[in-house]
């Protein structure tokens, strides 16, 4: 047998995101070759979890003897099997197995599904927790109580008390403070022990949420107990037959509530652990996190929160903002009492009084430096927070109160971790702080910090944009066989727990939103009833609707977020446990897509009150979602939001009398004006007022698009020859060459997943396959018609790989290619000719009929393993993959070099953008101000331009230039030797205090002097050792800022003289085209700050317009936008070189966003067409001596005509110094 070894024996799947779909073509795939997205989790090698037939009825012994068996029948077939897990041992909730073949092969999971006795079977899969720590000091941080009221549960005495909650984790610390008492025990699923060591913190977080407790922190549940089924060990991953024994192992203990936060991103139904939970879900509460994978958007649901009746739970982000107190006093006789915040929570636990002073930097810049025992206040400045951190911390201050500034928002520094032991305090803090310590300080005061040891907390609302909305990591529904998920939405953004060794840690997740609701559960369970399936139907029909929040736009978006999003809502504990009215019928109606739409539906209600109750009906619609592009792709975060709603059929009221249960009928119908196949999410509740103050509602989502004909493959995978010499790509077949796969050498098949697929595949068949020969399951067999195998990836950079097919993979949007070396059980490929066929299942399809499939091949190729003959079948009848008209080879994509300004192309078919004319005006010459003296004829040429490109043109009066110098001296020169030359006082910031250097040495130094125009070279020892001296170098210089105020548009001829010769390099300044897109830079003081500008001006003659949208960016984290300075106009009157000189302004109807990180504007008004729309942004540089700011822009003209022009990004850079 030919054996195909892998690099590693842990097989993952590495992957790089490259092109969207629509830009499918060689070209664009040369440009940008990268290895595919994930399909799935990683695989552990050989390992199989297999369930036996029979069910729930089989006993133990009659498992064991069937598992007996089915080894059997493995072993009889050549296989080497041994039982890892006996899960019937466990619980009689899933009866069956995992096993380990040592000698797995391609076929090993078709025959172990085909196996008498066997009722399915699925690789094991390997699982990995992706959630990030921030430790402290033992102090408290975070209160979410309020918002989900159940700080007043807590003042009624509903705590928890004596109710369990079984948590599947990575272990708990059961030794640490906040947990005293609340660890009832575990058990350890890897070695099954009693060691609940806990080296990862996942756990121990997780359990603190539920049942924390010390004197500032209190869980939710404080009095209810945790028992722990340790999953994880001392790395962040474990594998699903572990996470399937620990489930099975809290169902067997009878566990009333099980949390469990972990998962991937499959967002399938039917997947093995969501039909798992499923099952469990039926008698227990499950309570599983939906996912942390936001940024992909809709249709991006995790597994195994996607298991039908499991609660799954969404994150919103903290309201609060925990502070601490201190007070500064004066040495006038005032005082101002703040709270600060910390990067992690903690507080200063002591008592302390140290000197104050004011730093006249800021936190990126300070300029003051100090010692342990004194404090410095200095203004928070807009780099990255860890280099403030950085900065700071090695001015030598034992105290930083960092003052707001630009309305950054006092929040947590939460990626911030004090490493320095002199550091004590390291804190942000109210803007009102830095105002009142000047007044102090230019009054002459001393000032000083106090703060006192054991201070009550003082938390205050969050001024935080994104506090208290939805987080905008938690993954969005629905799965894709469009049901509910997340099912319920609770705090899960920056949230504070316990951590191993006696410390505590920030973080943020759906991993702790989900424990949160299983501390309710808890206090439910213990005051109420232990009804799992009553407690699902309350949290539901009580939620509170959140409002739609982008995390990119940074604002408010929509009243209501769609529910794909968000469930039902934020929890509401109070109402949870109050009500009287309960919903008896389903919690969520699933209405599915069109092809399996049920539009009426009934709500059963029982009045558990001593009094009769009428409610009244109506209906309040979410936002509705366009779920996917014209290519059907979904949209990622955040997808675009529509202003359509569904409507409801239903009576007007209802009444019940009290002990009586009713029921209703309500018909749900889909948006109006909507295509049939739209692609639309759209969704709402239907609500129920009640006459008792209680209002009670019922959640819905509809998904309006066959999700069967919303196939995974946009169309047939693109396989091609990659050339690395040239970088082109080439039909598959070219020149007939053989490929080498056992040598690492095979096609390039370019996919991408766009939607859901139960099963994924790329697979090797005879030349002559066509799709009638297509049989599932399949199975290998030889010959020109058959079919041979599905194939192993080439292993990535790290040695991982993907064995296909791969079921329930992950969806992904952006193209990638995959390469293949052997079949996927480890085969290698024999010499022949072959196809490639790739297929996918479409969802709600039957794998055995032909037509569910998506079926595609490719051209015929060949392939030889060593040097053994290639056989040829003859026919090729079969379906290409490559167009007939693209037989010549592709390059990779080239975007044309343009300059800085003007001449710029758009990235769509029309342009905008200025290009040369003719320089009409004046012709003036600039005089040189000095004689030099010197070397006679040094200089071979000396011109001048702008910088950064070849030409003199010039748009911009304030624009960099820069002088190309060369020189040509043949003889040598004494040491002291001088070469100079002369410049105009119009030009100035002359390079200057430079060396020039040659490849064997320093040849001497350079200077300039502003007031003479004189720029001299004065030459070394070098230049007596070395002749014929040859060489050129750039000097950066500017126009004197008088000059640039007066400067006509004409052409300029520059003096510049040296002994011997005079130069005159011509300028052209040019008046701005008022027909195209302009960009202009500039730099002013305002205060003490330096304020960068850059203004994009687009002219009333591109129009008309319905709209202009502008957003900004910075290529560098640490610089920002000064909001106050920046501005959008309307360019009404021009000087004689077209600049603007008068204007309206239009600030307030155009800026949607400015913040430090974050500018956008729409401007959807007309102007005339001679007018121009001047977006004139102010910036900020973080670091004040970096050498350059970059500002990114992009810009969209939306005509009337119906066409945009514009492009998706462009860079501009301005240099803050000669060079």
């Amino acid at each position: 047998m030919l054996v195909c070894l892998p690099s590693l024996q842990t097989i993952a799947i590495g992957l790089t995101l490259v092109p969207r779909s629509w830009a499918w073509d060689r070209d664009s795939l040369a440009a940008s070759r990268d290895q595919a997205s994930a399909l799935g989790s990683a695989i552990v090698p050989g390992r199989y979890i297999v369930e036996f037939e029979g069910g729930s009825a089989l006993g133990q012994r009659d498992v064991r003897r069937r598992a007996d068996s089915v080894i059997s029948d493995l072993e009889s077939q050549g296989y080497d099997v041994n039982i890892k897990e006996d899960y019937s041992s466990i619980s009689s909730r899933f009866q069956g197995v995992s096993i380990q073949i040592s000698n797995d092969q391609e076929g090993t999971l078709v025959e172990l599904k085909d196996t008498s006795g066997v009722a399915d079977a699925w690789p094991v899969e390997f699982i990995t927790l992706g959630v990030d720590f921030d430790t402290s000091n033992p102090s408290p941080k975070w209160n979410p109580h309020i918002t989900t009221r159940v700080d007043e549960l807590h003042k009624r005495g509903i705590k928890g008390k004596g109710q369990r909650v079984c948590i599947i984790d990575s272990g708990v610390d059961s030794s640490h403070p906040a947990l005293s008492g609340r660890i009832a025990g575990g058990k350890n699923m890897l070695d099954d022990t009693t060691n609940l060591e806990d080296c990862n913190g996942h756990g121990t977080f997780v359990s603190s949420v539920v049942v924390g407790s010390n004197n500032d922190f209190s869980g939710v549940a404080p009095e209810a107990e945790v028992y722990m089924y340790k999953i994880f060990g001392c790395d962040s991953s474990t594998s699903n037959d572990i996470v399937l024994k620990g489930i099975l192992a809290a169902d067997a203990d009878d566990c009333d509530i099980v949390s469990l936060s972990l998962g991937g991103d499959n967002g399938y139904s039917g997947s093995f652990l969501s039909r798992v939970a499923s099952t469990v879900a039926k008698d227990r509460l499950v309570i599983i996190a939906a996912g942390n994978s936001g940024e992909m958007g809709i249709f991006y649901a995790s597994s195994p929160a996607s298991g039908r009746g499991v609660v799954s739970v969404a994150s919103v982000n903290a309201k609060q903002v925990l502070g601490w107190p201190a007070t500064i006093l004066s040495s006038g006789g005032d005082s101002f009492d703040l709270s600060y915040v910390t990067p992690d929570g903690q507080k200063l636990n002591e008592s302390t009084a140290v000197p104050l002073s004011l730093d006249s930097g800021d936190s990126c810049n300070p300029k003051e430096y100090g010692s342990g025992g004194e404090a410095i206040a200095v203004r928070r400045g807009v780099c990255f927070p860890v280099k403030q951190y950085n900065t700071l911390s090695s001015t030598g201050f034992g105290y930083y109160l960092i003052f707001d500034s630009y309305n950054q928002g006092v929040f947590y520094m939460s990626d911030v971790i004090n490493t320095n032991p002199s550091v004590q305090l390291f804190a942000v803090t109210q803007a009102a702080v830095g105002d009142w310590l000047k007044e102090q300080i230019s009054a002459g005061h001393n000032l000083t910090l106090v703060v006192e040891a054991n201070a009550e907390t003082a938390a205050s609302e969050s001024d935080f944009p994104a506090g208290g909305q939805l987080s905008s990591f938690t993954s969005w529904g629905p799965t894709f066989e469009n049901d509910f998920s997340p099912k319920i939405a609770a705090p899960g953004g920056a949230v504070y727990g316990a951590f191993p060794d006696n410390t505590f840690a920030i973080a943020s997740g759906t991993s702790f939103s989900t424990p949160y609701i299983a501390g309710i559960a808890a206090l439910y369970f213990a005051h109420v009833k232990k009804d799992a399936a009553e407690f699902s139907r309350r949290i539901s029909s009580t939620a509170a609707l959140l409002p739609s929040y982008s995390q990119s736009e940074e604002n408010l978006v929509s009243e209501i977020a769609p529910l794909a999003q968000q469930g039902a809502g934020l929890v509401d504990a109070v109402k949870l446990i109050d009500y009287t009215i309960v919903l008896m019928s389903e919690s969520h109606i699933s209405l599915n897509d069109t092809d399996n739409r049920i539009d009426t539906h009934v709500i059963q209600l029982r009045n558990t009150g001593s009094s009769q109750v009428t409610f009244k009906i109506s209906h309040v619609a979410a936002s509705s979602v366009q779920a996917r592009d014209e290519y059907l792709y979904p949209y990622e975060y955040f997808p675009p939001l529509l202003d359509v709603a569904g409507s409801i059929e239903a009576p007007e009221s209802i009444t019940i009398p009290a002990g009586a249960t009713k029921e209703l009928q309500v018909t749900i119908n889909s948006p109006e004006n909507l295509e049939f196949n739209s692609g639309v999410v759209w969704s709402g509740k239907i609500v129920l007022e009640g006459s008792n103050g209680e209002f009670l509602a019922v959640p819905y989502m509809g998904v309006e698009a066959s999700t069967y004909n919303w196939t995974p493959l946009e169309g047939s995978p693109l396989a091609f020859r990659y050339d690395s010499g040239s970088g082109y790509l080439y039909p598959i077949d070219w020149e007939g060459k053989a490929y080498k796969p056992a040598e690492l050498d095979s096609p390039e098949i370019y996919f991408a997943l766009r939607y859901g697929t139960y099963e994924f595949s790329i697979d090797l068949v005879g030349a002559d396959w066509t799709k009638e020969d297509f049989a599932y399951p399949l199975s290998a067999e030889s010959g020109a018609n058959k079919w041979f195998g599905s194939v192993r990836t080439q292993p990535d950079a790290f040695g991982s790989y993907t064995n296909f097919p791969s079921q329930y993979p992950v969806r992904f949007n952006n193209v990638g290619f995959n390469t293949f070396q052997c079949f996927s059980n480890g085969t290698d490929i024999p010499s022949g000719r072959y196809r490639i066929l790739s297929r996918a299942l479409r969802m709600f399809g039957n794998p055995k009929n032909p037509s569910d499939w998506q079926l595609f091949l490719s051209d015929p190729f060949s392939v030889q393993y060593g040097d053994d003959p290639i056989t040829s079948s003859g026919s090729t009848v079969a379906t290409s993959s490559t167009d007939s008209s693209t037989q010549t080879a592709a390059g990779a994509s080239t975007t044309t070099g343009t300059s800085e300004t003007t001449d710029t192309p758009a990235s769509t078919t029309e342009s905008a953008w200025a290009t040369p004319t003719s320089v009409p005006g004046v012709t003036k010459t600039l005089r040189a101000i000095s004689d030099p003296t010197g070397i006679v004829d040094a200089f071979a040429d000396i011109s001048l331009r702008r910088q950064g490109v070849s030409s003199g043109d010039i748009y911009d009066p304030s624009d960099w230039m820069e002088l190309h110098v060369q020189m040509s001296i043949p003889t040598r020169l004494r040491a002291g030797s001088v070469a100079s030359f002369a410049l105009p006082s119009e030009i100035v910031d002359v390079a200057e205090n430079d060396y020039v250097q040659a490849s064997s040495g320093l040849v001497g130094s350079a200077s300039f002097d502003q007031a003479t125009g004189l720029y001299s070279i004065t030459f070394n020892d070098w230049a007596e050792w070395h002749s014929d001296i040859t060489g050129d170098f750039y000097l950066y210089c500017k126009f004197a800022k008088e000059f640039q105020t007066g400067l006509e548009a004409g052409t300029y001829f520059v003096e510049i003289a040296t002994p011997g010769k005079t130069f005159y390099p011509p300028v052209y300044y040019r008046a701005v085209d008022r027909t195209k897109v302009y960009e202009r830079k500039s730099v002013d003081m305002i205060g003490d700050q330096q304020v960068f500008y850059f203004n994009i001006e687009v002219p009333g003659q591109v129009g008309p317009w319905k709209s202009v949208t502008f957003a900004g960016s910075h290529a560098s984290d640490d610089d920002g936008f000064l909001c106050t300075e920046t501005t959008v106009e309307i360019g009404t009157r021009f000087d004689l070189g077209n600049q603007i000189i008068e204007s309206r302004n239009v600030t307030a109807e155009s800026v949607k966003r400015c913040q430090v990180k974050t500018f956008k504007a729409l401007y959807s008004s007309e102007i005339v067409e001679d007018e121009v729309l001047a977006f004139n942004v102010a910036n900020m540089l973080g670091q004040w001596n970096a050498w350059t700011i970059s500002f990114s822009y992009s810009l969209a003209i939306e005509l009337t005509n119906g066409s945009t022009i514009g492009y998706d990004l462009r860079t501009l850079s301005y240099d803050r110094f000669a060079r």
